[in-house]
């Protein structure tokens, strides 16, 4: 009986032992998946703190949609810079498919431009006819236009 005894002891013992051992693995486990976690987290953080981009815009209400061939159609347009470091802008001008005017401007994150733009439509175009304005910069082409339609008499 003794014996018996002795080897419950030891069965016992082993199995506390084993309890032990499978405690401290997942406490280490727990450990290093918070470790993990964490650095994961700081990384997306960083990354979205780099994020770059550009807000391209124009003001509604500083044009008229229905014109008259002929007339001078005036607008305000701007670019507000979210780029990484100094950012190098080409911006084309469009009315329907022709590129009326280029220009370039150099702007730093946080920056915001803005422009007066005025076009004279010509005799012969067609309506309705898209004007559109294009911001290249590091590869991205940002995009805003507007509608003009024949203005009846």
């Amino acid at each position: 009986m003794s014996s018996e005894k002795a080897s419950d002891d030891t069965a016992g013992s082993e199995e506390l032992q084993m309890d032990e051992e499978l405690d401290r693995i997942m406490f280490r486990s727990a450990i290093a998946a918070m470790i993990v976690g964490l650095v994961v987290a700081g990384y997306l953080l960083w990354l979205t703190s780099q994020e770059s981009y550009s807000a391209l815009y124009i003001y509604p209400d500083s044009y008229s949609n229905y014109v008259k061939p002929g007339e001078v159609v005036t607008f305000r347009y701007g670019i507000e810079c979210h780029e990484r470091g100094e950012a190098h802008y080409t911006i084309r001008i469009y009315l329907g498919d022709q590129l009326l005017k280029t220009r370039e401007v150099v702007l730093r994150s946080g920056d915001v431009w803005e422009s007066n733009e005025s076009i004279t439509l010509p005799q012969n175009i067609s309506f309705p006819t898209k004007v559109r304005i294009e911001a290249e910069v590091n590869g991205a082409v940002y995009e805003v236009h507007f509608w003009l339609k024949e203005r009846g008499s």
